[in-house]
């Protein structure tokens, strides 16, 4: 017998007869509005009839609606909704059609592709306005709207019998599970008479077919005793910008609570988690009344505000101290209006993990990470999907990947993290897990996602019916985020105790994918980089000023550490968001620039006018925690001196000028450390070291190539680098201009050249004193989808190369011997790398780029990508950045690699010091410093809560040291704090300083008080 067609055919009956009614609504009215709304008063004028057959269109365009309707009365088993028709039903509803209704002049849901009902109350009146947006396509869309009364009886029989059905699909058709199930539902089906619908006959037979299935199958087959349990969080990832600009993010989360709450009201077992602080605060603003339904979620238990973070942070290119500042953000924020201390990392759909990630997290009071995003890797599949994370420093974190996905028996699907609670997901959630023996469940989150909308009154209707246990089935359960973790930690920690064994997984969580985004738009990555740079230097120089009596603009710097994190959000400094993103990014580092340079002008202009001086004189400030010799561009040319400039502080020089040892003739350059010999390409034909009197290229080979390689992946354009991309490359090396230049004490090469529609122009400088040669780069760029490298064959022999990541350094192979070696020809670095054997290496620097290739001892840094999607115009124009190549004897430890670092991305300031006879501040002062050459400090700032100073640091030599701080002048107090400034004890400050034990990578924060 042909069951499964049986079952069907009421499946697909009993669908259709749930809409029972249908009546158009009329006299509709229509308003177009050019810009986003502001507050939620619909405009008075400008209303034209509507009629269903016009189109709605515009790239991002909004549209009010409004009517007036009286709905119908119903008997006891009906409900009313209000549903909207746009022709996009079913379709993606990031960037398609998207409404928000209000009723009577109340925000009451969300409309999108995927939640087209309203519920209203019968036999009531209500004037209906819809802000509706049209999406970011161009197709021309419509909005109809009909009063339906839905049959609930017929609706709930329809679930009943449709979810096993589904769980069918998933069995073997001769097992037991399916037989039963099977016969189960046949019977039910017998049962009802559907041959006068919705008569009183009707309703008889769809209550006894409804209590048969609860009695034998429900109640009967199903069992949730002994079986894993798929705990479902409820959830709707909204990326905060992408194909869409933050404006419409606004809008997203009003839609979304509204639709969530909604649902809410009707379902009481259904609860809800939402990430990301920025999201809150936006609805806080712009629904006022809306978030404070919200809040009421919250206290009920239902609505789980979580995931640490202000917003899901790209955690690859972001430096260390912004990690901080995004957790210490997102948590104060949490606290301050909900009362919830965030112990939960929460980022699903970021592009990989840097390895310092654990202690940052167990330093903040983060005890969980969940992701998702790793089970995209295109190569391997990680081995391991709950396990504790080792970092970089030993450090370690429990770790849970959502397992989500449509079931295969072999297990090929990436997981999702925007799940729609399908039998088929619940149960793929279980089979993708693979540490069974470590417990028995595995973690879902559904909702629709991406442009928000989050979960349907289908997919909760769903599992009500999975959390009985059906058969060959796990239990799916509607839990919270953190009741989860707290669950399968517990049953973790029970089961390595028992198996004397543990899940583990040490170093980065590398994606195999989205390896383009190291590079991709390289505005915002310059512009994050600066952002960083900017703010943490205002922040030391205005903790100097406020500890000699001046001001700290708390306030200011929280908004613009707000805007620098926005634009780490992991769609956005990746550089794989759409052209009108980068518009408002380009704004806001203007404005971030704009406030920060002149803030810092003012503090060194103050002061400078402290200081007194016998003539006029240039005072340079060092916004680092090195010593460094004062080397900076003077009026006359580059100067460098025999002068240090103490760490964070500053130091005035009276005179100013410096010979220079460098020279320069022809195609030779040469100073104390190096012959460098150029061709008339404009390439490095020779770099002799005259230190370790050996070539630093390898032999016959050129240094400082430019190439370009054709670039088009087959999927996600600004995302990807494919590994075939060698396949097709073009050398930029014809002929160039090439001429020899003087800049005080440095010399070097000025080397132009046109490839294609383009213009690259730099020049390479050797120094008296300094052991980096520069590569100061101008590029006017009009080239799409190709990929632009500079290439330096090095004459090294290294399996490994070494990588600056957020605190601290990893080490990457140089080889191809296993796949996961092959995978990594792509990856990042913030400030160096380095490739070195035994006592020597050369190092590579920038100031802005994070991609790199090593293959064997050539060294590719990636310049460009020039991608046409999602952005068209992605890295058009001009671009001015520098790198750096530092050949070194010893490690780059001894070299100073790290210092030199610094030096290259935060130059000295300098601001003019007057004659005068009168003034209080000496002419040399250090605010904060350590005489550790392993130890970096990366902040100093005023403290959160109080007018104590924060002086965070770490080791960057995986090394364990004692550690001596020079604590600020004035301050008689410190203490050990934890990275959210919590005090853990109190330290004795022995004259002036305080001592600490400092192991490997670690971060220590210390706090400062008078």
């Amino acid at each position: 017998m042909q069951l499964t067609k049986f079952v069907q055919s009421f499946i697909k009956t009993t669908k259709k007869m749930q809409v029972r009614r249908v009546s158009k609504v009329e006299g509709v009215e229509y308003c177009p509005v050019d810009a986003y709304k502001k507050g939620n008063e619909p405009p008075v004028e400008g209303w034209k009839p509507y009629d269903a057959s016009m189109q709605l269109k515009g790239r991002d365009a909004h549209y009010w609606i409004r009517v007036k309707i009286k709905t119908p009365t119903i008997d006891d088993h009906e409900q009313v909704v209000l549903r909207t028709v746009t022709g996009k039903e079913g379709k993606w509803d990031a960037t398609n059609p998207q409404g928000l209704v209000y009723l009577n002049g109340k925000m009451v849901q969300g409309l999108d592709t995927n939640h087209t009902d309203v519920f209203l109350a019968p036999d009531t009146e209500y004037t209906v306005h819809n802000y509706f947006y049209v999406g970011m396509i161009e197709d021309p869309v419509f909005c109809d709207m009909e009063i339906c009364v839905i049959d609930t009886p017929t609706e709930q029989l329809y679930y009943d019998v449709n979810v096993p059905f589904d769980a069918c699909e998933l069995m073997k058709p001769d097992s037991d599970a399916y037989v039963n199930t099977m016969s189960a539902l046949v019977e039910a089906i017998r049962l009802t008479d559907l041959r006068e619908p919705y008569s009183e006959a009707y309703y008889r037979s769809v209550e006894a077919a409804r209590a048969y299935l609860k009695e034998h199958f429900y109640e009967g087959l199903c069992s949730t005793k002994g079986k894993p349990v798929v705990h479902c969080v409820g959830h709707t990832h909204i990326d905060v910008e992408w194909r869409w600009a933050r404006a419409q993010t606004r809008e997203k989360i009003q839609r979304s609570f509204s639709t969530a709450k909604s649902l809410m009201d009707r379902y009481p077992e259904y609860k809800f988690m939402l990430s990301q602080p920025e999201l809150y605060r936006y609805l806080k603003e712009e629904a006022p009344e809306k978030y404070e339904e919200l809040r009421a979620l919250v206290k009920e238990g239902r609505w789980e505000p979580d995931g640490a973070m202000y917003l899901e942070a790209d955690c690859n290119l972001t430096s260390g101290e912004s990690l901080v500042r995004q957790i210490l953000t997102g948590k104060r924020f949490f606290k301050k209006e909900f009362g919830v201390d965030s112990r939960v990392l929460f980022l699903p759909d970021v592009f990989g993990y840097s390895a310092a990630m654990p202690q940052i997290l167990k330093k903040s009071g983060v005890d969980y990470f969940v992701t998702s995003k790793i089970s995209w890797n295109d190569t391997n599949k990680m081995p391991v999907d709950e396990f504790m994370w080792e970092g970089i420093d030993g450090t370690d974190i429990f770790t849970c990947f959502i397992t989500a996905q449509k079931y295969t028996p072999e297990g090929k699907n990436g997981t999702t993290y925007v799940g729609h609670a399908t039998p088929s997901e619940i149960k793929g959630a279980w089979h993708r897990f693979q540490q069974k023996e470590f417990g028995n469940r595995a973690l879902s989150t559904f909702g629709f996602g991406d442009g928000g909308g989050g979960p349907t009154k289908e997919m909760l209707e769903t599992l009500r019916r999975l959390s009985y246990g059906l058969p060959d089935m796990p239990v799916a359960k509607i839990t919270t985020l953190r009741e989860y973790l707290d669950t399968a930690k517990e049953q973790f920690d029970s089961a390595v105790e028992k198996t004397s064994r543990m899940p583990r997984w040490v170093g980065e969580l590398y994606l195999e994918y989205h390896r383009g985004t190291y590079t991709s738009v390289e505005s915002v990555k310059k512009g994050n980089r600066m952002a960083e740079r900017t703010l943490g230097c205002l922040e030391a120089i205005s903790a100097t000023d406020l500890s000699m009596g001046g001001t700290y603009d708390s306030e200011g710097l929280a908004t613009y550490w707000r805007k620098t994190l926005h634009n780490q959000f992991h769609d956005i400094l990746p550089g794989s968001s759409i052209e009108d993103v980068y518009q408002g990014t380009d704004v806001d580092y203007a404005q971030i620039q704009a406030y920060g340079e002149g803030a810092i002008g003012e503090k060194l202009e103050k002061i400078s006018a402290r200081i007194p001086a016998k003539k006029d004189a240039v005072l340079l400030y060092n916004p680092t925690g090195f010593a460094r010799r004062a080397a900076f561009a003077g009026k006359d040319g580059y100067v460098e001196t025999d002068a240090v400039v103490p760490a964070f502080g500053w130091r005035v020089l009276e005179s100013a000028t410096s010979g220079s040892r460098a020279k320069v003739e022809g195609l030779v350059a040469e100073n104390d450390f190096y012959v460098l010999r150029m061709n008339e390409n404009g390439q490095i034909a020779s770099l002799f070291d005259k230190r370790a009197q050996r070539e630093v290229l390898k032999k016959g080979a050129l240094g400082n190539v430019f190439k370009a390689f054709e670039d088009r992946p087959v999927k996600y354009p600004a995302w990807e680098i494919e590994d075939t991309y060698t396949l097709k490359e073009y050398p930029v090396d014809g002929k160039a201009e090439v001429r020899a230049v003087r800049d005080g004490s440095r010399v070097g090469f000025a080397v132009s050249r046109n490839y294609m529609k383009s213009t690259i122009r730099q020049t390479i400088w050797l120094y008296s004193d300094q052991t980096r040669i520069d590569f100061e780069t101008d590029l006017d760029w009009h080239e799409n989808e190709q990929l632009l490298k500079a290439v330096f064959p090095f004459d090294v022999h290294a399996m490994n190369a070494t990588y600056d990541v957020q605190f601290g350094h990893v080490s990457r192979p140089t080889h191809k011997n296993t796949s996961w070696d092959s995978a990594r020809f792509e990856t990042y670095a913030h400030k160096w790398m380095d490739l070195s054997e035994c006592g020597y290496g050369v190092s590579m620097l920038s100031d802005t780029k994070y991609g790199y290739s090593t293959d064997g001892a050539t060294v590719s840094l990636t310049l460009l990508k020039s991608s046409t999607d999602p952005n068209p115009n992605a890295d058009q124009g001009a671009h001015h950045f520098v790198y750096s190549i530092m050949p070194h004897v010893g490690d780059f430890r001894e070299a100073g690699v790290i210092e030199e670092s610094y030096a290259l991305n935060q130059p000295l300031l300098q601001a003019p010091v007057a004659a005068k006879v009168d003034g209080d501040l000496p002419e040399a002062f250090s605010f904060v410093s350590c005489d550790n050459p392993n130890v970096v400090i990366t902040a100093v700032k005023k403290a959160e809560d109080d007018d104590g100073i924060i002086v965070r640091f770490y080791d960057a030599h995986d090394c364990k040291s004692n550690v001596t701080i020079h604590a600020p002048q004035g301050y008689s107090r410190a203490a050990l704090c934890d990275l959210m400034e919590n005090v853990d004890h109190d330290l004795a400050i022995q004259n002036g300083s305080v001592s600490i034990p400092l192991s490997n990578f670690e971060i220590v924060t210390l706090k400062f008080s008078k």
